[in-house]
């Protein structure tokens, strides 16, 4: 271990064992035992190249409980790659993934963006091939779930890496990754057609074996769906894609209206082909929440709940610009006919707001919990520059107050000032499992992770008020 580790370690385990725990923990405290010193945290430094910087992109939890992360990291040359990592369900790395619980992908000069596992033993990666000057190219890394290393997609791609080539973008970015039953799995997020500034919401399908699903999109040839009005938008950013039970498929993000100063949530709704779907009104769908020309409505996450009807309801979770140059965090139910559901919501109106005075809250992960209702996580500054928040809500969009401190919890991986940045969340081996990246001084950063309890309330269907 190097010097530069052992202290980082001395200094952290300092700091985690500050923690207390109670005698009897509740929902959204630290699960003691689990990670770093049994402190309900832990860290993963791949620390490969010259910066030590690792940029967490994403985790997801496995079946077991255990849970892999994505992030972007440098090679010893100084290469940007993915670097994948497992913990165990008791949040050490894993030593039989990759030898130290961590691997880089072969391919070099990319950006990971989203994470998700199959059910053949792979772990998929998405993001975006940089290194060709101002040109990106759309990109899926495969590993092996198990071992961690490298996996090949079968021949004729023999490369553990699949890129996103037939559509002439300059600048295409994978965003959010989803995988079908059947295998398939579907990327979703930009492509600038003519300028950079000129994006298309963009949507691409493989077979399971890396192929390119020709049975996919709206564009001949290929399979990709490049979805935007061009009369009425300016620009579509798709930042996350989830697949409906009915095998639609729905993306989030943030689209520019022409003639409008704002940036407004987006909504856009896809058949099982990847073409328009026949029941939306519309294909894209806007709202802003504060219902101004000087504000934004930015949305990061997108979660469809099963329901008796024939589609799926639509929540998403993102920020909104307030008063005082603040950010409050949001979460919105969307009718399937494309507005705002108005049995949601503290008001009624079809969205929550959390804000907090001299303090900014925007959401970037939604899920929902077991039973009914959500957690959101999102990224909170005021005495810190930047903590983990996780909030719980009721179905209707309510606190649920018996979680944390009044309906929230807030995880601090650092000492005052430094700056935790959260990415995603999870279920995992009886709690509830948060990743992000934390700063800690020049161009070093870390991935981490942190275990809450939860189950405490939910067992016993009470909290929601």
């Amino acid at each position: 271990m190097s010097a530069r580790r052992t202290a980082f370690a001395t200094a952290v385990a300092t700091v985690f064992s500050l923690v207390s725990h109670a005698a009897f923990a509740a929902d959204g405290d630290l699960y003691s035992g689990w990670g770093f010193i049994g402190s309900g945290r832990t860290i993963v430094q791949h620390d490969d190249g010259p910066s030590l910087t690792d940029i967490a992109a994403d985790s997801v939890v496995g079946p077991d409980g255990s849970l892999y992360t994505a992030a972007t990291v440098q090679d010893a040359q100084g290469k940007q790659r993915i670097g994948v990592s497992k913990l165990t369900p008791q949040g050490a790395l894993d030593a039989s993934f990759s030898g130290d619980g961590k691997n880089l992908s072969i391919e070099t000069d990319v950006v990971a963006t989203a994470i998700a596992l199959t059910n053949d033993n792979s772990v998929l990666v998405a993001g975006y091939k940089t290194g060709n000057g101002t040109d990106t190219d759309m990109i899926v890394c495969r590993f092996f779930a198990s071992t961690g290393a490298n996996r090949n997609f079968p021949s004729p791609i023999n490369d553990p890496c699949v890129k996103l080539t037939s559509f002439p973008g300059t600048q295409d970015y994978a965003r959010d990754i989803v995988v079908q039953p059947d295998g398939k799995f579907v990327i979703a997020g930009t492509i600038a057609v003519n300028t950079t500034a000129d994006r298309y919401a963009a949507f691409a399908r493989f077979q399971a074996n890396g192929q390119p699903d020709a049975g996919f999109g709206t564009l001949q040839g290929s399979n990709i769906a490049l979805i935007r009005n061009n009369t009425t938008f300016t620009t579509h950013d798709i930042r996350s894609v989830a697949l409906a039970s009915n095998g639609k498929i729905v993306g989030a993000g943030t689209t520019k209206i022409v003639n409008s100063p704002d940036t407004w949530g987006l909504l856009v709704r896809l058949d099982t082909d990847g073409t328009q779907d026949p029941l939306a009104p519309t294909q894209e769908y806007t709202f802003a929440a504060d219902g101004s020309d000087n504000f934004d409505t930015i949305l990061r996450d997108l979660v469809l709940v099963d329901t008796a009807d024939a589609e799926d309801d639509a929540y998403v979770a993102g920020y909104i610009d307030i008063s005082g140059g603040r950010k409050a965090g949001i979460v919105a139910k969307l009718r399937r006919s494309n507005s705002l559901n108005n049995d949601f919501g503290p008001g009624d109106e079809g969205f929550a707001i959390s804000s907090v005075a001299n303090a900014n809250i925007e959401y970037v992960k939604l899920m929902r919990r077991p039973g009914e209702g959500f957690f959101v996580l999102g990224l909170r500054n005021d005495t810190d520059i930047g903590d983990f928040e996780v909030r719980s809500l009721s179905a209707d969009g309510r606190a649920s107050l018996s979680f944390g401190s009044g309906g929230f919890a807030r995880v601090d991986f650092g000492l005052a000032g430094q700056i935790d940045i959260p990415v995603a969340i999870g279920f995992g081996a009886g709690g509830l499992l948060v990743s992000g990246y934390s700063y800690l001084s020049g161009t070093n950063y870390d991935v981490v992770a942190a275990k809450l309890q939860y189950d405490r309330i939910f067992a016993h269907d009470l909290g929601d008020f």
